[in-house]
């Protein structure tokens, strides 16, 4: 029997990829990357991932931020606008056009909460991220956030899910977590939870395509 549900954040519930939030800020203002978009994001998130728990407050998550953006635009081939840009877009950091949610996101976290499951977040994130779920509207869905730069371990450790099930007070095996990478598995499955692969981009045919699919597997 399911009883509560746990989320990933990134490329679960907010799209990651910068083809949905950098790519229309740079055709914005005439640009486009010169170089490997795909590569240039691998080497950026790689920084970030090596770096974000140390991000325990906001000014140190937005210095991480900036220079993850800095990074990502020299390795697109725009270091002319490298400096400018990563302030502009860390300036922004609490508009929701900087964090596009995935589509079918608050629709299933709103059927969720109706059939009147608790919910909770399990996120290698930095400090930021409970202010940015209330500016993209979904933090009112979710009974307890469990942040790796906040709680002071990444997914796949096992202590990270622990944490939002003892908040949610249910036993692994009466909980289900959402994620689209193999720490959400791995983490999941070491605490005993029942754990859902899901691909936003439809290329892992293993993966859920869309994130309302998720109702399909609850009672």
């Amino acid at each position: 029997m399911v009883r509560a549900l746990t989320f990933d954040v990134g490329n679960t519930l907010i799209l990651a990829s910068p083809r949905f939030w950098l790519l229309p800020f740079l055709e914005a203002r005439g640009l486009r990357p010169r170089g490997d978009v795909r590569k240039a994001a691998l080497e950026a998130f790689r920084f970030y991932e090596e770096n974000h728990l140390k991000a325990r407050d906001l000014e140190t998550a937005l210095g991480l931020w900036r220079e993850f953006h800095r990074r990502l635009l020299v390795g697109m081939g725009l270091e002319d606008h490298a400096e400018a840009f990563s302030r502009e877009l860390v300036a922004r950091w609490k508009d929701p056009a900087t964090w596009p949610l995935v589509p079918g996101a608050e629709a299933t976290l709103k059927a969720l909460k109706a059939k009147g499951y608790p919910l909770a977040v399990v996120s290698n994130w930095d400090a930021t991220l409970p202010e940015i779920l209330e500016v993209v509207g979904l933090r009112r869905y979710f009974d307890h956030l469990s942040v790796s730069a906040l709680s002071g371990y990444a997914k796949p450790d096992p202590r990270l899910f622990r944490e939002a099930l003892e908040a949610l007070r249910v036993p692994p095996e009466e909980a289900v977590h959402v994620g689209d990478a193999e720490a959400d598995l791995l983490g999941a499955e070491a605490v005993g939870m029942r754990a859902l692969l899901f691909d936003p981009l439809g290329e892992n045919p293993k993966a859920l395509p869309r994130l309302e699919r998720v109702l399909d597997y609850l009672p």
